[in-house]
């Protein structure tokens, strides 16, 4: 099976997402493949000695699957208005934003070239990136006995990694509230012309025919619509927990989750963001190689291994030019 299967990197996106994309293997499968691999790293035969002597092979191979890994997580969650980037460390990353606004064309006498000129506005900005880590231990016993699944381990790293870029993500949104200019965003209850009003500033800002709106099922929720519901919408609500539509504008929902352990809801329930469609407003970076390290159990008096996992990961929103999306904060 070994050499009918893929690279391990798309071994491991497909294991994240619980099914072969050459739909000959099921998930048992794959992560014995990915087993087999860290044998073959300390020598062809798991015992404790094998894996001292060759841990860091070990680690190599865990750090190559990692980031497809976060990816596999990601993937159908943020796309539709976040940029994500890959970037060697110590490289400066840069995100290029163009500018719409329309020049002004001016009525000139005859006999004169005397026209007020418009500057190009285009502009870029860098994301600050900063390492993030998740640190888990075990017991030595298992750790001997090879009774700790490595590759079911990283699975999980990436879930977290990718649960903890999710909430950088919509902090990235919320907390640019303040930088979004005031023809932009509201603060009330809801009320069809202030959504109206924020849709039409967006579109004309950005030279975009179409926006999409944004928000928690809680928010949309409370998008209503002044000419009433038909039966149509009223049975999409009863689906969706909300009308999927909004005077021609789709409404869609952002994927809740909370705070790692704990119950705190990590996206907040009542906003709405007004984005073109296709617009990325928010740019993600993952700069340079994961970390994978451990502190061996014979450092610590409680015998307990742990494992280091890190990744340089940063986001920000556009707020280098005004109009680049909208903020509907529901009172």
């Amino acid at each position: 099976m070994a050499n009918q299967i893929s690279t391990l990197k798309e071994v491991a996106y497909d294991v994240v997402k619980g099914q072969s994309r050459t739909g000959k293997f099921n998930k048992a499968e794959m992560n014995e493949y990915i087993k087999d691999k860290i044998r073959e790293a300390v020598g062809g035969e798991w015992n404790y000695y094998n894996f001292k002597q060759n841990e860091y092979r070990v680690y190599a191979i865990l750090a190559e699957m990692l980031p497809t890994a976060i990816n596999a997580s990601l993937s159908g969650r943020f796309e539709q208005f976040a940029d994500f980037k890959d970037t060697a460390l110590g490289d400066k990353n840069s995100f290029h934003v163009e500018d719409n606004q329309l020049f002004p064309v001016v009525t000139q006498a005859r006999g004169t070239k005397d026209i007020h000129r418009t500057q190009l506005l285009n502009s870029s900005f860098s994301v600050t990136t900063s390492m993030k880590m998740i640190k888990v231990y075990a017991e030595l016993d298992e750790l001997m006995a090879g009774k700790i699944d490595f590759a079911r381990m990283t699975e999980r790293v990436a879930t977290s990694f990718a649960h903890e870029v999710g909430l950088m993500i919509s902090n990235a949104i919320y907390n640019s509230y303040s930088s979004v200019g005031t023809n932009f965003k509201a603060t009330a209850a809801f009320d069809d012309d202030t959504l109206d009003d924020i849709i039409e500033h967006v579109k004309a800002a950005t030279g975009s025919q179409a926006v999409q709106i944004f928000g928690s099922r809680k928010a949309l929720k409370q998008v209503n619509n002044s000419f009433g519901f038909s039966d149509n919408m009223l049975d999409e609500a009863n689906e969706l927990g909300y009308v999927g539509t909004y005077n021609g504008t789709p409404l869609i929902s952002l994927p809740q989750a909370y705070l790692a352990r704990t119950q705190t809801f990590g996206v907040d329930r009542n906003h709405l963001i007004i984005v073109p469609a296709n617009e990325k407003i928010v740019k993600v970076v993952f700069e340079g190689e994961p970390l994978v390290d451990s502190t061996p159990a014979m450092q610590r008096n409680d015998l307990q291994p742990e494992y280091l996992w890190g990744r340089m990961i940063g986001a920000a929103a556009i707020t280098v030019q005004e109009g680049n999306y909208g903020f509907y904060k529901l009172s």
